[in-house]
């Protein structure tokens, strides 16, 4: 049950650095068991350990301008775990020989505890990495407030990405010292330029709102504070959902409370055809219809204008029928009368 020790210097250009690989492994019956290899330093090369003709052979896949080290071995307890038998090392630049038998790869395997200080950032106990703080407050906390920049980028795209910052989508933290400004962005560019985002503004303490990016990164849409929806404009007014255009629908479902079938009940005064006469002749319209210029000035209420459409078809419908029934009155009227006339 050896421990191995590789230590040296990698002399790749801009690549290379500190060796340091500690290699573990027991044999039972010509077999390896929970063979590891952990490192240390900036190398870690694909690790092969062998049996080759009854010696131990340690195979890095690796090669580079200039690889020096040197190797160390512990070993204790057992009878043949004596230095004799980590003596006589040789180093070949070649790969396992044919023969080789039971040829394992060996995983890498680190483990840390307590915190770990790098630079500019900290891995503490309970599974908390912190870039730019040593005290993270959550599993990932990215911890850079420098305002009005991009602190941290989620993706790369290759098209693009050699012009400006690049191509990517990233938080933005802004400067949100007042009120109703930006305080994060997630956003996206293309060739550095602005392409789309969703941008997360300040209220006071509570109050936010959420503004939405696209095109060149202009302004499109808003979700206030109260749950309004603004599509083409910022402010919403009265209203829960304001679009500064036209609404393109298949349907279109309105509830409605105080339905016009009140109309048809036996209690309802149906309006006089005199009265509405007198009434279209003065005001210009039907009796409870909005006029143009209400329309104009106040909008117009889908819902209640159906409610009084409907309110006008059914008393027009009314009418009808009285018409009816006096035609049918008039024309028994009639008959009678000829009835009359033909017996003389």
């Amino acid at each position: 049950m050896p421990t191995i020790m590789i230590e040296g210097f990698d002399y790749n250009y801009g690549k290379g650095g500190p060796v340091d690989l500690k290699l573990t492994w027991y044999v039972i019956s010509d077999n390896f068991y929970s063979a590891f290899v952990s490192s240390g330093g900036v190398l870690a090369p694909p690790v092969t350990i062998a049996n080759e003709n009854g010696k131990v052979s340690i195979f890095l896949n690796y090669k580079s301008y200039y690889l020096r080290f040197h190797i160390r071995a512990f070993a204790k307890s057992l009878s043949k775990d004596s230095a004799a038998y980590y003596t006589g090392w040789s180093v070949v630049d070649s790969t396992l020989i044919p023969e080789a038998t039971v040829v394992t790869s060996v995983p890498y395997k680190n483990a840390f505890a307590g915190t770990i200080s790098m630079v500019d950032s900290t891995l503490t106990t309970g599974a908390k990495l912190g870039i730019n703080t040593t005290t993270p407050r959550a599993p990932l906390d990215v911890a850079n407030t420098n305002t009005d920049t991009v602190t941290s980028i989620l993706g790369r795209l290759p098209d693009g990405n050699s012009s400006g910052d690049g191509t990517f989508l990233g938080v933005k933290a802004y400067k949100a010292n007042t009120y109703n400004i930006p305080m994060f962005g997630l956003i996206s560019k293309y060739g550095g330029s602005l392409n789309c985002g969703v941008i997360f503004n300040r209220g006071q303490i509570t109050g936010g709102y959420l503004t939405f990016l696209t095109n060149n990164g202009t302004e499109k849409m808003r979700l206030d504070s109260g749950g309004n929806l603004m599509i083409g404009v910022k402010t919403a007014g009265a209203f829960k959902l304001a679009v500064a255009g036209t609404i393109g629908a298949k349907k279109l479902t309105i509830t409605q409370a105080g339905w016009a079938d009140y109309v048809f009940q036996p209690d309802y005064k149906l309006p006089a055809l005199a009265a509405v006469e007198e009434h279209i002749h003065t005001n210009h319209k039907l009796p409870d219809i909005p006029s143009a210029q209400e329309i104009e000035t106040k909008g117009l209420d889908v819902a209640e204008m159906q409610k009084l459409q409907m309110q006008k078809i059914e008393e027009l419908t009314l009418y009808l029928i009285e018409e009816h029934k006096a035609n049918v009155k008039l024309q028994q009227e009639v008959a009678e009368l000829k009835a009359r006339l033909d017996r003389k």
